[in-house]
């Protein structure tokens, strides 16, 4: 009798507890992207690719998961997986337009995928119909400063810098600016 006592009350304690439990999708999305990158480090991409996948479905479209997109477009890079890597690294700057290393691991990806002539020929079609493309001059800055073309980076960077002087990663782009003059 004493048994199904306590058992009665862990049982009681157990409802109780489960009662006010919640499950955070978005603190769980974090852990997975957490263990993602653990398993990237160990090179152990497949696992990794699921982790993130996982942080994604649980928090799809904030800036949070535009870092789970990225680690993403990482894993699949590393697997050679470079159509998967471009949606994985757009989808990171679409969400975080203004983070210049998704633009510069999308960069990269498009270089390893030999797209990047054609890359520039559109954002340079772009800024040709819309001169306030912004992200087209932050892409082609990136791309020339990467390649070191520093002039185009320059002229690319301060027209931006002339467009958006208050948005917040003007001063960081200025910095880039003054680097790249030196």
């Amino acid at each position: 009798m004493p048994k199904l006592r306590i058992l009665a009350f862990i049982i009681a304690v157990f409802l109780c507890q489960a009662a006010t439990f919640t499950v955070d999708p978005a603190k769980n999305a974090v852990w997975h992207n957490e263990q993602g990158r653990f398993y990237l480090n160990l090179k152990y991409y497949t696992a990794a690719i699921n982790e993130f996948k996982t942080a994604i479905l649980l928090n799809p479209e904030s800036e949070v998961s535009a870092s789970f997109y990225n680690n993403l477009g990482i894993a699949y890079s590393k697997i050679k997986d470079y159509d998967s890597a471009e949606f994985s690294f757009k989808k990171a700057v679409e969400l975080k337009p203004y983070y210049l290393r998704f633009r510069e691991n999308l960069i990269e990806n498009y270089m390893r995928k030999n797209m990047l002539e054609e890359v520039v020929k559109t954002h340079n079609r772009l800024i040709t119909e819309n001169p306030n493309a912004l992200q087209s001059y932050i892409m082609l800055g990136l791309i020339h400063k990467n390649h070191g073309n520093k002039e185009y980076a320059v002229m690319y960077f301060k027209r931006f810098v002339l467009l958006a002087p208050e948005f917040g990663i003007t001063n960081r782009i200025k910095s880039i600016i003054e680097k790249l003059e030196e």
